[in-house]
């Protein structure tokens, strides 16, 4: 590859094959990419682990190097266009939350400052350094990588340069910030974890007391003389037993917080959004069926399920605390980089090496698992497709086949016509209900493994890029320890630690989460395949009995 655009003919440009599927960020000369797709590289090594390229369309942009691999091709298309870097966006957030149909991610003050993780993908908001504004509210925030040398002591003034690429997720999350000590938190911190080693097993300090959520009840309601219309869900905790109604665009507020804070860990999905058709009864039950699984993962992980601003979510029905607490979880300093100073790690000194091994295997079983997860989606959209269609249309049409022969005998008077003609009733009403079982098959046993699949897509979709920025800290401290004394070396490696820490504690929690999550998974859907089975069984039987009387 070259590196100078304007050097090489671009039929020799080479070429990439996107890993992953990339969410660009709206305004941030950023290019969404899809799995499969070929890409032509016109920049690569950008700082930062990102590339410049051009799709099949001719859209050019910016895409992380760690979601594509090299790809053979003989000649790219001839389509030249110059990339265009438009403005940051102008927006001013509702504080009153307004019914809108879009995420509270596209809500931004102007000249602010924010760390943005959508649902399948790490992005952040571009920061801007004049008058630093929360990325939700209108209240004072920290900025996430500071350039002035008033924070920290103990960074190594002038001998650790820093990223000043700003499309860099390592810099626009603050990690660049917190690695070379620049980190600086001014008011108290108030939410604590811990990781620790059991058997020799590095995790997450295990939740004392479980709890679970339900999420229920979806009922519509609606605001301004019912000018405006909304699904309100019923969420009861039994960590407290109260009863709190949120919105889907709570749900999306929470989100956004959660993403923005815990950045070493991927945040599930939350079900899409839909304009036409969205107060149907299957969406609101798909929804639902969503969100369930999403508070779930929640409540079983050990800091999500601790965290400040999610009890605050389950536990709020005052409108005057609620606003107070969602003030104060946008008002948050430890985000991003900054909450690894919230977390607390053993002594023993980590091997980098050994690190480096642990997460490219992780790595590399995340995108086996997500191959393996993608055929199963498609194999089991197969079969919904075929049992809600040909299939049960087929049995139905049998059903009709034997009605017509239920009247060919008719005609006959005789005892034993009618005892065959009452079989064959029998048989056609049966056969046309044996249609709509597999029907219904379709929404009560497969829907909920789609949705589990889903949910497990949209978790490991976050994990390259938690990878690349754990990747980039690492060769940050690698490039830097010549160039520090001992005792500041030693210092950076002790945070280049709490954040290795922080993500094998991770790691573990995933691999649990699979193993546990699939195990439960193929256990419901094959008992209910087996119930499927016997019921259709049963019905064949019994009427096989009819014929024989």
């Amino acid at each position: 590859m070259r590196n100078n655009r304007n050097s090489v003919p671009f039929e020799e440009m080479a070429q990439v094959r996107a890993e992953y599927d990339f969410a660009a960020q709206p305004n941030s000369g950023e290019m969404s990419i899809a799995a499969g797709e070929v890409l032509t590289v016109i920049r690569e090594n950008i700082d930062g682990g990102w590339m410049e390229g051009r799709n099949v369309r001719g859209s050019v942009g910016l895409f992380p190097e760690a979601y594509v691999s090299p790809y053979q091709a003989t000649r790219a298309p001839q389509v030249v266009m110059e990339p265009v870097f438009p403005p940051a966006a102008t927006r001013n957030y509702d504080d009153e939350w307004e019914d809108r149909m879009h995420s509270c991610a596209d809500q931004f003050h102007n000249n602010s400052v924010g760390v943005v993780i959508k649902q399948t993908t790490i992005q952040f908001q571009e920061p801007i350094r004049n008058s630093v504004k929360s990325s939700i509210g209108s209240q004072p925030r920290r900025e996430l990588s500071h350039n002035s040398l008033d924070y920290g002591s103990d960074r190594g003034v002038g001998k650790v340069n820093k990223n000043i690429n700003r499309f860099s997720n390592f810099v626009k999350s603050g990690v660049e910030a917190y690695v070379i000590g620049e980190s600086k938190i001014s008011s108290p911190i108030t939410e604590r974890h811990e990781v620790v080693a059991i058997n020799g097993v590095i995790q997450w300090k295990p939740i004392a007391q479980y709890y679970h959520c339900v999420v229920d009840k979806p009922k519509k309601e609606s605001k301004l003389k019912g000018l405006k219309s909304f699904i309100a869900y019923s969420i009861t905790s039994s960590l407290t037993n109260i009863n709190v109604s949120r919105r889907y665009k709570h749900f999306d507020w929470l989100h956004e917080q959660l993403s923005a804070k815990y950045i070493f860990i991927p945040i599930p999905p939350l079900p899409e959004k839909q304009v036409a058709g969205r107060y149907e009864e299957d969406l609101i039950d798909h929804r639902k069926h969503i969100l369930q699984l999403w508070v779930n993962k929640i409540c079983r992980h050990p800091v999500l399920s601790q965290s400040e601003v999610w009890l605050h979510f389950i536990s709020s029905t005052d409108e005057k605390d609620w606003k107070v607490g969602k003030r104060r979880a946008e008002k948050d300093e430890c985000i991003g980089g900054s909450f690894l100073n919230c977390v607390t790690v053993p002594q023993t000194p980590l091997d980098h090496k050994s690190i480096d091994l642990q997460v490219e295997r992780f790595q590399r079983s995340v995108k086996t698992s997500e191959e393996a997860m993608r055929t199963m989606q498609d194999r089991m959209n197969m079969f919904q497709k075929v049992y809600s269609g040909p299939v049960k249309q087929n049995w139905q049409k049998m059903g009709t086949a034997f009605k017509t022969l239920q009247q060919s005998f008719e005609n006959d008077e005789t005892a034993a016509s009618r005892r065959l003609t009452d079989a064959l009733a029998q048989t056609y009403s049966d056969y046309h209900d044996i249609g709509q079982v597999f029907d219904a098959h379709t929404k009560n046993d497969m829907e909920p493994v789609l949705e589990n699949l889903y949910s497990y897509k949209g978790v490991v979709q976050n994990v390259p890029d938690i990878v690349n920025v754990h990747k980039q800290a690492l060769q940050k401290f690698r490039d830097s320890e010549g160039r520090l004394s001992p005792a500041e070396a030693e210092k950076m490696k002790q945070r280049i630690d709490v954040m290795s820490y922080a993500v094998l504690a991770e790691i573990h929690h995933q691999t649990q989460e699979k193993v546990e999550d699939f195990r439960s998974t193929m256990s419901t859907y094959l008992e209910r395949q087996a119930a499927f089975y016997r019921d259709v069984s049963e019905k064949l039987s019994n009427l096989a009995i009819r014929y024989k009387s």
